[in-house]
């Protein structure tokens, strides 16, 4: 039917649940089915909220708790996996109720533990916080595990496993009904858990614990609770949940700056997806996502752009055009983009990726969610940057494209403080960009306001050595050096600038030219000439490093080697490491 395009005929026929739970089963073709499902969607069908709506009514009979279980947890994993996080939601949220309506005997505390960590997963990526908090809490009772990550387990490799056994009480091997093997983007969605016993289940748990303080922007927590899933991974672990845990550590390693253990975790994965999953899998294009993300902070840029584009395809070609993953990927390309052409000032491509990724989220998702706060400050940032670069007098449009930029960064300020507050990174970058640009506006007590306030809670929840800080400290830099004549501020703010980067990247980062530039500039306004002809050796030294490093090459995509689980916990859990 999708081939002939008879996709009124095709909606009606996946809008019976009955029939809909037999496809999900037909283990191989879950890809297939997701095409045709979002096919039918595009076409005008409001499919995925008719499925779950028939699935409560189902559970409304009340007739075979377990078959209504297991049929929750698999069609709550397919909607999360095809992106409408709210209709999981719902399914999920009643299976819950279901299990724990339940004796609560082992069988039972582990369907919940399974309902929980896909509830986790569609919670997070759809920013349900409050939520999410009640699902971890629970998730947390049922592993009886402390909830506090930096509260030491018992040493081993296995620890939280043998807590989860202890709690569960058995280790003995588990199956839940639900075979099919699935497009996996995120948490196992419609995929088995298949006869892999507690461990395994606590290992998929733990990545989703990651995951929600990845998404709140506790990086530590996230990062504790990524590497004590990867412990928990063995040869039998299902290649999708050992996809998943391998992408949830690399992430982590990222954001903690630790990039040569990020680079072997995101490249595993990367080559574990296209082993089992192939190119053209949803599964792979996600591993992609992460690889890009790595590049982009390590600072190659091109590689990151190119790796984010073959990702878009691959989403594409699955997804469609209206997609919460698609728009995702549309996202990540424009900041990357961004990045690329920051210097150049052709921002068109990286705008129209940006403005495509803000209309599909508008279109799938109420108008104050967080989603856009993301995709809404990299259209600012775009925007921002071709204002400035268009010559006086040649386009009237200029100051409009500022004041559209400032409404589109305090939108996402807005939605960062109703979400998180105001102590939380996210809303320090916010605070950070509107600084950037009142600078461009030349309100400069505004400005500077904006940085103090962006330095202060960057510092206090990530120390003072932290990336964040050091890139809020250049931008309140180059405020007091070139429009506030504050140059001794400036050369202090500037040389401390210069240290984080340098510790944390070295003598090539891209960053580094700025304020570079910065203390030239400072120096010059003091008439220190000798200091300024200092920066502008270093200016030039690194110009000659940026020309060696565009001439290195990272390793193509479909290179990377899968590494022996074994000899990856030895690399990454070695002694005093």
């Amino acid at each position: 039917m999708l081939q002939e395009k008879r996709l009124c005929i095709l909606g009606a026929e996946l809008a019976e649940l009955d029939i809909f739970e037999r496809m999900m089963r037909f283990t191989g073709s879950q890809l297939r089915l997701l095409q045709c499902f979002q096919a039918v969607i595009e076409h005008g069908s409001k499919l995925s909220t008719e499925l779950a709506t028939s699935y409560l009514r189902k559970c409304d009979y009340g007739v075979g708790p377990d078959s209504l279980i297991h049929l929750g947890l698999r069609l709550g994993g397919f909607l999360n996996e095809a992106g409408w996080y709210a209709d999981a939601q719902r399914v999920l949220l009643r299976c819950r109720d279901l299990c724990q309506a339940q004796p609560q005997t082992t069988h039972y505390k582990r369907l919940t533990l399974e309902c929980c960590h896909r509830l986790l997963n569609t919670q997070s990526a759809y920013c349900c916080f409050p939520a999410a908090a009640e699902t971890y809490a629970l998730a947390i009772k049922l592993l009886g595990v402390p909830d506090d990550v930096t509260e030491d387990l018992p040493e081993g490799p296995f620890a939280i496993g043998e807590t989860c056994d202890k709690a569960l009480q058995t280790d003995e091997d588990y199956t839940v009904d639900d075979s099919a093997d699935g497009p996996c983007s995120g948490c196992g969605g419609s995929g088995g858990a298949g006869a892999w016993g507690a461990r395994g289940l606590a290992a998929r748990v733990c990545k989703e614990f990651s995951a929600l303080f990845f998404v709140r922007c506790d990086y530590s927590a996230a990062y504790a609770w990524a590497m004590r899933a990867l412990k928990l991974l063995t040869p039998h672990t299902p290649p999708k949940i050992t996809i998943e845990v391998l992408r949830a550590c690399g992430k982590a390693c990222v954001v903690k700056r630790r990039f040569t253990a990020a680079g072997v975790l995101v490249r595993q994965a990367v080559a574990v997806a296209r082993r089992t999953a192939g190119p053209k899998h949803p599964r792979y294009a996600a591993a992609l996502l992460d690889l890009g993300f790595y590049l982009l902070n390590i600072d190659s840029i091109v590689h990151s752009v190119q790796v984010y584009e073959e990702a878009l395809c691959t989403l594409r070609r699955v997804y469609g055009r209206s997609s919460l993953h698609v728009a995702t990927a549309q996202e990540d390309l424009a900041y990357a983009l961004y990045v690329l052409e920051y210097s150049s000032g052709r921002f068109y491509k990286a705008r129209e990726h940006a403005e495509r990724a803000i209309r599909i989220i508008e279109n799938l998702v109420p108008p104050d969610h967080l989603l856009l706060a993301s995709a809404k400050r990299v259209k600012a940032l775009i925007l921002e940057e071709i204002a400035l670069d268009t010559p006086a007098g040649q386009d009237l449009s200029a100051p409009t494209l500022l004041e559209e930029s400032e409404a589109l960064h305090k939108a996402a300020l807005a939605l960062s403080m109703m979400a998180f507050g105001e102590k939380n990174v996210q809303t320090a970058k916010h605070y950070g960009n509107l600084g950037r640009l009142y600078q461009s506006m030349q309100k400069f007590q505004d400005a500077e306001t904006m940085h103090l306030k962006a330095i202060a809670i960057k510092e206090e929840l990530l120390g003072p050595e932290d990336y964040e800080v050091g890139l809020s400290i250049g931008h309140l830099a180059s405020l007091y050096n070139y429009h506030m004549n504050m140059h001794c501020a400036a050369e202090k703010l500037y040389l401390r600038s210069i240290s984080i980067s340098l510790k944390l990247f070295g003598e090539r980062y891209s960053g580094l030219e700025y304020d570079y530039r910065g203390l030239v500039h400072v120096f010059t306004q003091l008439k220190r000439h000798d200091r300024a002809n200092h920066y502008n050796r270093l200016l030039q030294h690194w110009q000659e490093l940026r020309e060696q490093s565009k001439a290195e090459q990272q390793p193509a995509l479909g290179d990377e080697q899968v590494m022996p689980l074994g000899e990856l916990h030895a690399k990454l859990f070695a002694p005093n490491d």
